[in-house]
């Protein structure tokens, strides 16, 4: 997925530019600072040439204006905004003052005094019908698979779906949200949101701890929402801290990260995160990618690419793989054992919140199979028998690399 496509504001604040693309200005014209028309059309037939889908990050809730300090009510010059050229295509300004009032959110206005982001009315029918052609027109020229949708939560939850239809893709809508019942609630109006409350739940077992905050977790989705595999499953994106800014251990991004790619849902890695980024909260977050060298033999690289691999492997051998649910199977102290796929063909992941600073140590667990059977942990190239009482019995440690602190068994 790329970054919002369309051009952006001009000029440095006191935060920066609009190096992100949220920024939007002219939402007919494309960013220059990213490309040209021609670099566009290209990048999406090498990307489709690979066998690639291609999906492009998509502001629709605001447009933006520099006002640096002055008052956003009366100093924004409508006619630079494009196409919405009128103050009657907005919401008059206000400042959202409570983010779970969702009428105020979804009316007034994100962004500070510096650069306001103009709400655009899309309960309008004017607003929406604008919309929805210049969707089409981009979908249609740049051959778009899929979109981003950003600022979910901010827009008329009605319009929604009406967008969705209009670009004839996959939609995933951002709702910064902890609340199962919010984040399952928005499939009613889109396929995919953010898992946000399962990203929470991954911090609390693997900075604090918690084990079973996951893995009752994971439950409580399955039994709310419509269809977890159709949220996207993230551990980072830039809005949150990255993980590394929370623990310094490469064995627990390890485990994160494997959780991250192989539990339901369609994997989102935020760029960085292969590289072991540490930044805190935005815009320490959002570090520049070409800084580490595109390091491809940095270790979470290497194993994204093996995760990658693998899940690929079980859906080629179960094609009802992606949309079968994970249980969780073990809930420890430290450790959490996880199902996912058909009996027989099952996938079973054996996590640990130890970190570097674990010593060695035994486990029983029960995964699934049958006495006798022998599961092959596929990161290490280890076979295991399942013993007389149907308990598969390990070894767990870390060594300096961080290797052996996980486990996928098939």
């Amino acid at each position: 997925m790329i970054s919002p496509i369309v051009q952006n504001v001009e000029g440095r604040v006191q935060y920066g530019e609009a190096y992100h693309g949220y920024w939007v200005q002219d939402m007919y014209a494309l960013n220059p600072h990213f490309g040209t028309h021609q670099d566009l059309l290209d990048l999406s037939k090498a990307v489709h040439d690979r066998g690639m889908y291609l999906m492009v990050d998509t502001v629709i809730n605001n447009l933006a204006y520099i006002t640096d300090g002055r008052n956003p009510a009366t100093s924004i010059d409508y006619s630079a905004l494009r196409p919405f050229n009128d103050s009657m295509f907005f919401h008059p300004y206000c400042k959202i003052t409570d983010y779970d009032n969702y009428p105020l959110a979804q009316t007034c206005w994100t962004g500070d005094d510096v650069v306001p982001l103009p709400d655009l009315k899309t309960e309008d029918s004017q607003v929406q019908s604008m919309l929805m052609d210049w969707i089409r027109k981009m979908m249609a020229t740049y051959s778009i698979d899929g979109l981003r949708l950003d600022a979910a939560k901010h827009i008329t939850p009605s319009f929604l779906p009406l967008f969705q239809n209009a670009s004839g893709a996959f939609i995933t809508g951002e709702v910064f949200e902890p609340s199962v019942k919010t984040i399952c609630g928005y499939q009613k109006d889109l396929p995919s949101v953010p898992n946000y409350p399962i990203y929470y739940s991954i911090l609390e077992a693997f900075t604090k701890g918690n084990t079973s905050s996951l893995t009752n977790q994971v439950e409580v989705m399955k039994q709310t929402c419509s269809d977890v595999t159709a949220l996207t499953s993230f551990s980072e994106n830039h809005d949150v801290a990255r993980f590394a800014s929370f623990k310094d251990d490469i064995a627990l991004a390890k485990n994160v990260l494997t959780f991250t790619m192989l539990f339901d849902g369609i994997p989102m890695i935020y760029q960085g995160q292969e590289q072991h980024f540490s930044g805190a909260s935005d815009p320490e977050n959002r570090e520049a990618l070409w800084l580490s060298g595109y390091n491809t033999n940095a270790p979470l690289y290497q194993l994204a690419t093996r995760l990658n691999r693998i899940r690929k492997h079980a859906a080629q051998i179960d094609p009802a793989f992606v949309d079968s649910q994970t249980f969780p199977i073990y809930t420890g102290s430290s450790e959490m054992g996880f199902r996912k796929g058909a009996e027989g063909r099952q996938l079973v992941m054996v996590l640990s919140t130890q970190g570097m600073d674990s010593g060695k140590y035994e486990l029983d667990m029960p995964i699934g199979y049958q006495p006798g059977f022998v599961v092959t942990d596929v990161l290490n190239c280890a076979n295991y028998s399942i013993n007389d009482m149907g308990l598969l019995k390990e070894v767990v440690y870390a060594d300096m690399e961080g290797r052996m602190e996980r486990r996928i068994l098939i």
